[in-house]
């Protein structure tokens, strides 16, 4: 027969090992579900965090492009070309070649610019056509005979009838120019003052700009980026550096492409099989029209999951052994402890991980305790260092662009509900291409951390968020009325005691700042706000480069850190 205490201490034990298995099962289930979903927003914020990046380098040209278009619609009607002037061609060609020139000089990537005039205002060669050799010298070149050319001939002479029938700016397909022996994208804008067809602009850049973009891009252990078109072809990928064209793309990697086209923008991954790995990828679509893709196998994807599924398994195992032993040997203390634990796993299974289990047993039901405790926080920790790494600018440790992003999207619903008053201050490091053109990205790259210490120091007690290579943004809520004034000073101030006491830099470092207010009554959204904040900043370098004209050197016998 058998005793009360063995028929509870089977009840017990029963109950027990049911409890830690419910307590496993649903949290398997749970952190497979919460980790893949932070690997997939992960993997998208990776994406577009990147696709930025090229984006802006892309605005950048088109700027420099946009800027000379500006010049040569001022200088024809400074001219009178339209009207009287037409002697007066031979000139206007000269100045806008002038400005065309020194901006290719100082446009990253650019291979050569080009202008044709509208032959119904000069000569059928009128325009010019400078290109940079493999030295990085920028000669003229002769001119294309249309004459020579119908106009579908597309890569001859489809950049000046394209933009003539498109009657606006765009971006051209990557083409290989057999007369330079170059791969190269093109930048092409039409000119016009009202009516008036002035002619074709446009700038040549080489792919290598984006390539290198690519290539430096990593995701996971193994993971990779590449860029394909919507038309299904393939511009570039570390195994086809040629790209393929959209005929060439066939099999296995046809399909992957199509499922991309299909899918690119969403949130969800793209699931694939290639080569017998299976992979997962997402793309955004570049400012250009490319689709910048990112891909990485679906085991470096989940090994964070795997990882916690695994430890959450072995402290399931290991609380089950311990719950066993414990309730054997002590039935009756187990009782209540056991009833803690059970709500502790239920928080958890619901999705709780502030959980905080207080257990004063000394014993082994004391160990189970603090064993579940280390469990949830090493979850919630790994959960937390997810989303940290997704928010934060590695280089500086500030916000980063995917952390403005998300607090921008809400900005302008919160403004108008709370009627909220703030300031938007946009700053920009000066000289930092020329730094990085002359002495190397670590270079570079040291002179931003310094930039974004100065800036947090200046707005310690506001956020901090790089937006782009050298741009950054501090967004200031419900300022008092002299707040933003003592902050700029505060910056101002650190700036020259930095320059003072400054050992690294021959030069002084200069970061152009400027301000916008958005008022309370104010029915402007963040948009209008930041452009009036950049609009103040650009002005503010102009200033300031008007009194430096070179660039902060880096000591020779300064060393990085």
């Amino acid at each position: 027969m058998r005793s009360l205490q063995s028929k509870f201490l089977a009840l017990t034990v029963g109950c027990v090992l049911l409890t830690a298995l419910a307590l496993g099962y649903v949290g398997f289930l749970y952190t497979h579900k919460l980790v893949n979903e932070d690997s997939t927003q992960f993997m998208n914020l990776f994406c577009e965090d990147k696709a930025q990046e090229i984006d802006a380098a892309l605005m950048g040209i088109e700027q420099s492009v946009n800027t000379i278009r500006d010049y040569t619609i001022e200088q024809y009607n400074a001219l009178g070309i339209g009207g009287t002037g037409r002697d007066n061609v031979d000139a206007f060609v000269k100045k806008v070649q002038e400005v065309s020139l020194h901006t290719v000089k100082n446009t990253e990537g650019s291979r050569g610019v080009y202008m044709r005039v509208n032959p119904e205002i000069a000569d059928d060669q009128t325009g010019f056509f400078w290109y940079r050799d493999e030295k990085g010298d920028v000669n003229e070149d002769s001119l294309v005979d249309f004459s020579k050319y119908t106009k579908d001939n597309t890569q001859n002479v489809g950049w000046y009838y394209e933009a003539l029938e498109n009657e606006d700016a765009f971006w051209m397909e990557p083409y290989n120019n057999l007369n330079k022996n170059d791969w190269i994208i093109s930048y092409v804008v039409p000119i016009y003052q009202d009516e008036d067809f002035i002619g074709v602009l446009g700038m040549d850049i080489d792919m290598a700009l984006l390539k290198e973009k690519v290539d430096s891009v990593q995701i996971y252990q193994s993971g990779y980026a590449f860029l394909a078109g919507t038309n299904g072809a393939l511009y570039y990928h570390h195994d086809y550096p040629e790209g393929l064209a959209e005929g060439s793309v066939h099999g296995k990697i046809r399909k992957v492409l199509n499922l991309l086209i299909k899918k690119a923008g969403q949130d969800s991954l793209v699931s694939y099989n290639l080569e017998g790995t299976k992979k997962e990828m997402t793309a955004r679509q570049l400012e250009n029209g490319m689709l910048f893709a990112v891909t990485a196998p679906v085991q470096e994807i989940n090994e964070l999951s795997s990882r916690i599924i695994r430890l959450f398994l072995v402290s399931t195992v290991v609380i089950m052994i311990f719950s066993v032993v414990i309730t054997i040997h002590v039935t009756r203390k187990m009782i209540r402890p056991l009833k803690e634990l059970t709500e502790a796993a239920q928080k958890v299974a619901g999705g709780d991980l502030d959980v905080n289990i207080d257990c004063e047993s000394k014993d082994e039901v004391g160990v189970l305790a603090d064993s579940v405790q280390q469990m949830v926080n090493h979850l919630r920790h790994y959960i937390d260092y997810v989303n940290e790494q997704a928010y934060t600018d590695a280089l500086t440790g500030v916000a980063n662009k995917a952390a403005y992003k998300e607090y921008v999207d809400k900005l302008d619903k919160r403004a108008a509900a709370e009627n909220m008053k703030y300031a938007v201050v946009v700053m920009d490091i000066n000289n930092l291409k020329k730094i990085n053109d002359n002495f190397g990205h670590e270079f570079g790259d040291m002179l931003i951390r310094d930039a974004s210490r100065l800036i947090q120091k200046g707005f310690k007690d506001h956020t901090v968020y790089r937006i782009g290579g050298d741009e950054f943004v501090i967004i200031i809520e419900q300022p008092k009325q002299t707040e933003c004034e003592e902050l700029l000073a505060n910056f101002d101030n650190g700036i020259i005691v930095f320059n003072k006491n400054n050992t690294k830099y021959e030069q002084k470092i200069q970061i152009a700042r400027g301000i916008a207010f958005h008022e309370t009554d104010s029915i402007d959204l963040f948009a209008a706000v930041f452009r009036e904040a950049d609009h103040a900043m650009y002005e503010n370098k102009v200033m300031q480069k008007s009194k430096q004209t070179d660039p902060p050197v880096v000591e020779q016998s300064q060393t990085i850190t």
